[in-house]
């Protein structure tokens, strides 16, 4: 009999366990790599966005804290532009940001950003400064008023989706989104076109008052009704009525 018999105290295997050790290896690594691409090329890809977590950038502009907190920089060509409010961690506009609606103000923050949904996240509070007092800014920026309209989407926290978490959709955000919405952060309806790319739309309340918002809907499909109005380059939308898309 030429059987071979492994001994587990002796420095080497026979010759025909170690080739056989080695295919199963092989078979194995093989398999594995198989598998992880199936399973990426199942996966949706991740939704945008940058977060610049642990990099802290001065920027300077008029403060506005309704209808949405925003800062309203102007750039050497003129170019104004609207970056979305918040404070550190799962909250909005921070208290030592408030009451200054309308001034020029300075401040360290970091820039998260989504496509054309930027914003700012004020986590320097040693470095706000105000800079004036309450004056128009030019170029002279008015509101686009688009008339009614019903838009159908998902309910998303808009410091999540704009690049902090990933995923920052569906049922395996929702309980992280519920604590943002109710920590301050602004609400979003997440619209997807036919192709599933996707835009948000801020929501506040009518002329310019808070909204009163469940944050248990987030995650939820919503038909929501109001007014499409832009300011600048940010979309939001004046709200009338919320209601659930299905069960």
């Amino acid at each position: 009999m030429n059987d071979e018999f492994y001994v587990g105290y002796a420095k080497d295997a026979p010759p025909g366990l170690n080739r056989f050790r080695g295919w199963v290896v092989v078979f194995l690594f093989g398999f594995g790599v198989v598998a992880a691409s199936l399973l990426s090329m199942g996966l949706s890809p991740a939704e945008p966005g940058t977060f610049e977590f642990g990099v802290r950038k001065a920027f300077e502009g008029r403060i506005l804290e309704t209808p949405l907190p925003l800062l309203r920089t102007v750039s050497d060509e003129g170019v104004v532009r609207h970056h979305l409010l918040v404070g550190a961690g799962k909250h909005g506009l921070p208290d030592f940001a408030r009451g200054h609606h309308g001034e020029l103000v300075r401040f360290e923050g970091s820039r998260i950003q989504a496509g054309r949904l930027a914003m700012i996240e004020l986590n320097s509070p040693e470095s706000f400064q105000v800079l004036g007092g309450v004056q128009e800014t030019r170029p002279e920026v008015r509101d686009v008023d688009l008339g009614e309209v019903l838009l159908e989407g998902e309910l998303v926290d808009t410091k999540c989706w704009a690049g902090v978490m990933r995923p920052a959709t569906a049922k395996v955000h929702r309980s992280c989104a519920v604590v943002c919405l109710r920590g301050g952060v602004p609400p979003g309806l997440l619209v997807r076109d036919a192709t599933g790319s996707g835009v948000v739309v801020l929501l506040t309340g009518r002329e310019g008052r808070p909204l009163v918002l469940d944050a248990r809907l987030a995650a939820r499909s919503l038909r929501v009704a109001g007014r499409l109005v832009f300011l600048g380059e940010v979309p939001r939308l004046e709200v009338a009525r919320i209601s659930l898309v299905g069960p």
